[in-house]
């Protein structure tokens, strides 16, 4: 995987849209203060890719003041161009996009998209294509802080634990442990298939007392048969005989059952009369109150009435009255307009000589005489407003009290026939507790003891204990047919459990069978079986990949070489312990790795952590193309870090990308390209210098 183009927004301290552009650069330093953003950077790689960063919580990676984090990245692979787009909303379900850059003809070209129904598909065919998962993908393309000579700097006897760790081999201890599980569970089967043949074999040792039970009981049921059959045809007699007394029984309890039903039935009518003249009562005396209540209601109208039809007469009247006023009202005026416009010697309404003095008295006298009329025509006015209003409330008291007449009539009737109702139902009570309720009693006396048929039933008795003895014997014989039953599964029982026992013992082979291979599996998946041998054959790889490398680094002065075993100690042991050792071969011969240092130790570390991420890498099938190392390999003084560059450049040609993190500054300037990130107060910024 080659990074080309990364942008981001919203992710960890890039609040605002960043964009970084790698191809213009094979080597860069990615430097700035601690706490700028330089890691961001790689976590948004490896967010883009697998939806994974060291935050782990994905709402932790949106920043603070952002709504979502969104990171895409365009990277070259095995000749093809991809684009990876993921956006993760705060509190809601992330989005991935996948697509492949479809270079088309004739320089045309655009994104295809690669994407799934699900983001989990579509994150499963991203690591599909890059043949890495993220755990993989970090450990073989990050050299972390401190993390270059974790596997030199450990124990011989401890680097074979850290190199199955980086090459991901912990997978087989959990192989094992259920390798183990299920052994242990077949192994329970097994105990279990054992205890069930022994049970059974308890089972067929009971095989004669079984069948010697068997003819006891067998002996027993027909005895019981035999006397079951005379009892039966003693009974069949004493019922042919008992027959014509139980006709003459039935009979006569059905005759007294059926008046009782009948008298029962004519009590319950009788109880529901007596009880309905209370309410029958209540509700007359109710219709009285309201019959009393509609007759006044039927005065008061009356009264309304009458109030109604006066205020229609005055009304009327004034009415005459206010149209005459206005007639005269009308006349005055023109009057009035004729004398104030008349301009000759003569008064227009009376002859007279038309002075000014004679033209404003005359004036005087008219307005007086309209004014008396207009405040009688305003008065006449307001009355019949008033009566107007009395009308109509009059007219709707007497709407209300329209229905008094109908209801007074209905009450009326209602209060006569529950009258009559009232003094049948008494009556009917009365004839009731005079006769029926006396009878009634000995009905119920004579069915209750029996007394009705008390001779026909002397003969009978001797039925019941026939049926009693009949009973028993057959109760008896029951049972005992059970006991022959149960005794006869019990002795057939035996063949299904013989054939049980066959197939038992089979199963118990295959179980066997099973254990074994599961146990050769674990000890196959333990740290001596197939962790063992991928660890044998990775070492090689290694061992040809490192020494590559620091042929290179020290100008062919010095070689690696892996010992896995080596003799104890105690020479008495013919035998030879694990290990692994690292032997380095130089002039002056052949030296533990333990015996270098400065320097020497440090190109060994580095070539080792080099080779190691390239076998990693390829084992699953991937190519080491992108090598990142985070803050160099722990607390470098100067000449350190001047190894770190000169290692760097060295390799430089068998990477397509190399990205070095780091904070200092004598450091940052030893590279031909800078990334450098600051941070401001709307956060982080990247720029290629």
């Amino acid at each position: 995987m080659i990074p080309l183009k990364l942008r981001i927004s919203g992710f960890l301290s890039y609040r605002d849209a960043a964009e970084l552009d790698f191809e213009s650069f094979d080597l860069a330093c990615i430097s700035g203060q601690n706490g700028a953003g330089k890691s961001s950077l790689l976590d948004a790689i490896t967010w883009a890719l697998f939806g994974k960063a060291r935050g782990g919580d994905k709402d932790a990676l949106v920043n603070l003041q952002s709504k979502a984090a969104e990171a895409a990245l365009t990277f070259a692979y095995e000749e093809n161009v991809y684009r990876v787009q993921r956006a993760s909303p705060r509190g809601k379900t992330a989005v991935l996009e996948f697509q492949i850059w479809d270079g088309g003809q004739e320089g045309g070209g655009a994104w295809r998209p690669l994407t799934e129904k699900s983001a989990r598909e579509t994150q499963s065919r991203i690591e599909q294509t890059l043949r890495l998962d993220y755990e993989t993908f970090v450990n073989a393309s990050f050299i972390l802080q401190g993390k270059a000579d974790e596997f030199t700097q450990k124990k011989a006897s401890e680097r074979k634990a850290v190199l199955s760790n980086i090459l991901g081999l912990e997978i087989w201890e959990t192989y094992k442990e259920r390798a183990a599980e299920r052994r242990k569970e077949i192994e329970r089967e097994t105990a279990g298939i054992d205890r069930s043949i022994a049970d059974i074999d308890a089972e067929l040792a009971e095989e004669e007392p079984r069948r010697q039970k068997l003819q006891s009981l067998e002996a027993d049921l027909k005895r019981l048969a035999a006397s079951r059959k005379t009892q039966e045809a003693a009974l069949e007699s004493i019922r042919k005989a008992a027959s014509e007394l139980n006709e003459e029984l039935a009979a006569e309890k059905a005759r007294l059952e059926e008046e009782l039903r009948g008298l029962k039935m004519q009590s319950s009518v009788i109880s529901n009369q007596f009880s309905g003249i209370g309410g029958l009562t209540d509700q007359m005396e109710s219709a009285k109150k309201t019959l009393t209540e509609s007759e006044e209601k039927l005065a008061q109208r009356s009264k309304i009435e009458e109030a109604r039809n006066a205020a229609r007469e005055e009304s009327a009247r004034l009415k005459a009255e206010n149209e005459l006023r206005k007639l005269e009202m009308d006349d005055l005026k023109a009057r009035i307009d004729q004398l104030e416009s008349a301009e000759g010697a003569v008064c227009p309404l009376c002859g007279q000589e038309l002075s000014e003095k004679h033209r404003q008295s005359t004036l005087k006298q008219l307005k007086a005489e309209g004014k008396e009329k207009g405040d009688r025509f305003r008065a006449n006015k307001s009355r019949m407003d008033e009566l107007a209003k009395a009308a109509a409330e009059a007219e709707t008291w007497s709407a209300k009290l329209s229905n008094a007449e109908r209801e007074r009539l209905t009450l009326s009737a209602s209060i006569a026939q529950w009258t009559e109702r009232i003094e049948a139902a008494r009556a009917a009570v009365q004839q009731w507790e005079a006769v029926g309720a006396a009878r009634l009693k000995e009905v119920e006396s004579l069915l209750a003891s029996g007394r009705f048929a008390a001779d026909a039933k002397k003969p009978a008795a001797s039925l019941d204990e026939a049926e009693t003895l009949l009973l028993k014997l057959q109760e008896d014989e029951n049972r005992k047919n059970q006991e022959v039953g149960a005794a006869r599964q019990l002795v057939e029982v035996l063949g299904s459990l013989r054939t049980r026992r066959k197939s038992l013992e089979a199963e118990r082979e295959e179980t066997t069978r099973q254990a074994a291979r599961l146990k050769t599996l674990e000890h196959a998946f333990g740290k001596n079986g197939v962790p063992a041998l991928l660890i044998e054959q990775a070492l090689p790889q290694i061992e040809a990949k490192a020494n590559d490398l620091l042929e290179r680094l020290s100008d062919g002065a010095m070689s690696i070489r892996f010992a896995t075993q080596a003799e104890y100690k105690n020479k008495k042991r013919d035998d030879l312990k694990e290990t692994l050792d690292i032997l380095i071969s130089d002039g002056a011969g052949l030296r533990d790795y333990e015996m270098y240092s400065g320097g020497e130790a440090f190109r060994i570390d580095f070539a080792i952590r080099i080779a190691l991420s390239e076998v990693l890498a390829r084992r699953k099938g991937a190519r080491l193309q992108t090598l990142v190392i985070d803050e160099g390999f722990g607390s470098q003084d100067a000449l350190g870090r001047q190894r770190l560059v000169e290692a760097i450049n060295t390799v430089r040609g068998d990477f397509a990308k190399i990205l070095v993190v780091t904070h200092l500054d004598e450091l940052k300037d030893a590279f031909p390209t800078r990334i450098e990130v600051e941070k401001t107060e709307r956060g982080s910024t990247v720029r290629v210098v």
